[in-house]
């Protein structure tokens, strides 16, 4: 049987295997749901806020960003609009009063010229048609005025050619502007829509915000409310005595199911503690009246046993086989009696147990060694794997040698065709160490376990045994501060947990 490690926290000690594994179970009930805590709620929710208000912002460069472009693809347009307003009021001026002609040229080529530096920037506006017709003409309009100049500066005119010029620089010029007042009413519409939309997107966020928080709140809010008030309930239940479990109440575990863990754990310590204490009370209202009984019966007892030895000796000396063998038995039964009222005394005794520092390890090796032939007798293989540097408890050395004398020898009789009888244990946390007493005997019947540390009640056969050797453990036990648990199946064997503390008696503790 493995030692338990050093830090583990083994419920066996305090509640039983029994009442360990109902813990257990309760416990897994918990656990093996997954974890939804109330901490990553509201990480959650301020997390769902800040992607919130950080789509807000990215929502706002983005629309700033395409106003921008618009605004300057609105921008580039009016600078090609004025250029072209002005070559074509150049033109009218050199074809009606025969001057501004390099100035027609000029404002048409700047405009050209402006087309090819922020076409693409126009592009998501006009369309690749609508472009190219406004390219065509600035192109056409700018190469007739070319032209026009060159035939000025050759005087080849006449009358119909300068007409018919005319008209072309004005339809090209037409064509343009009107290509340039669509794309200018487009942008100005759009950037004034996205301006609204990025006016808006902030206030339509903040409700959205709101929303969010007034969200979370309420559901952390209502999640918070009714754990709480399951747990009024629990306390009130607590308070009127029903100290069955909790049981998870929801498909998921968060820290409400740590407290219901923690409250669970103190159940099951507080019904280990009532059966301590309804015990103890029982023992103690036993003990008193024992103890009255076994004071009473002392004297009588050893007169009788005095009595018999003399007349023991006197019919050996006449040589009556007869009454010699009566007497005998008389005798026998006297010493019986009185060893069952010593033991009433031992059992009542209230007083601490000596204090002194001493090794487990020894009161069980000496225990070990008065049972050795009775070990070897019945087959029994005993093993001892207490560690060697298990903390030293405080105590009777001899008390706690009965203890475990009393342990062993009910282990060898419950294993009358051999067996291994198995000693291990370690420290626990909190200064304490604990013992098992492992058997691989006939074990203890369920219905008997709740009584077996009550005195004169045993298992055992009529005349092998008188009930009072796990009674006196159990007192012995006690008076050292430890605990004394024993756990046992039918056909496979009994195991018998201690617990000791490893600190000295309170009054030595502040003693100088």
């Amino acid at each position: 049987m493995g030692t338990p490690g050093t830090t583990e926290n083994r419920p066996e000690y305090t509640l039983g295997a029994q009442e360990a594994e109902r813990f257990r179970q309760f416990e897994r009930a918990f656990l093996d749901r997954p974890t939804f805590s109330i901490r990553a709620r509201i990480a959650g929710g301020f997390l769902l806020c800040f992607l919130l208000v950080a789509a807000t912002a990215v929502g706002s460069l983005g629309l700033l960003h395409g106003a921008r472009s618009r605004l300057a693809a609105v921008s580039r347009a009016a600078a090609m609009e004025s250029r072209l307003l002005e070559a074509r009021s150049a033109a009218r001026d050199f074809f009606r009063e025969g001057k501004h002609l390099e100035k027609a040229r000029q404002e048409a080529e700047a405009a050209l010229a402006l087309y090819h530096g922020g076409g693409p920037a126009l592009l998501g506006s006009a369309g690749p048609t609508e472009l190219s017709r406004l390219g065509q003409s600035l192109f056409t309009l700018a190469r007739g005025v070319a032209e026009v100049a060159a035939l000025e500066r050759f005087g080849a005119w006449n009358s119909q050619l300068r007409l018919e010029w005319e008209a072309s620089l004005e339809r090209d010029g037409a064509q343009a502007l009107a290509v340039l007042e669509g794309i200018l009413q487009r942008e100005a519409a759009r950037a004034e829509r996205t301006l609204m939309v990025a006016q808006a997107l902030p206030f339509a966020s903040l409700l959205v915000l709101l929303g969010i928080i007034f969200w979370v709140v309420w559901v952390l809010g209502r999640t918070i409310t009714r754990s709480l008030e399951r747990f009024q309930g629990y306390t009130r239940r607590i308070a009127a005595g029903n100290f069955s479990p909790i049981t998870p109440a929801k498909p998921y575990r968060d820290e409400f199911s740590e407290l219901a863990l923690a409250v669970n754990r103190m159940l099951f310590e507080l019904q280990a503690r009532e059966s301590q204490v309804t015990r103890a009370g029982k023992l103690a209202a036993l003990g008193t009246f024992s103890a009255g009984i076994a004071h009473e019966l002392a004297n009588p007892l050893t007169n009788i046993s005095i009595t018999a030895e003399t007349l023991l000796e006197e019919c050996r000396e006449v040589g009556d086989a007869r009454k010699v063998r009566l007497l005998e038995d008389l005798f026998r039964e006297t010493q019986r009696a009185d060893a069952i009222v010593r033991g009433l005394l031992d059992y009542t005794r209230e007083e601490p147990p000596a204090s002194t520092p001493l090794r487990l390890a020894e009161a069980v090796e000496s225990a070990a060694e008065l049972l050795h032939n009775e070990m070897a007798l019945h087959g029994v293989r005993f093993e001892n794997q207490l560690p060697e540097d298990l903390p030293p408890v405080y105590g009777d050395l001899g008390a706690l040698r009965q203890v475990f004398l009393n342990l062993f020898l009910n282990a060898v009789q419950a294993m009358p065709q051999g067996g291994r009888l198995v000693v291990s244990g370690g420290p626990l946390p909190g200064d304490e160490v604990h013992v098992e007493v492992t058997d691989e005997g006939t074990g203890i019947p369920p219905e008997a376990l709740p009584r077996i540390f009550d005195p004169f009640f045993t298992t055992k056969e009529r005349g092998r045994g008188t009930g009072l050797g796990l009674a006196l453990c159990h007192a012995v036990v006690r008076r050292h501060r430890g605990e004394i648990h024993v756990d046992s199946v039918p056909g496979r064997g009994t195991t018998v947990r201690l617990r000791l503390p490893t600190t000295p008696p309170a009054e030595e503790k502040g003693s100088p």
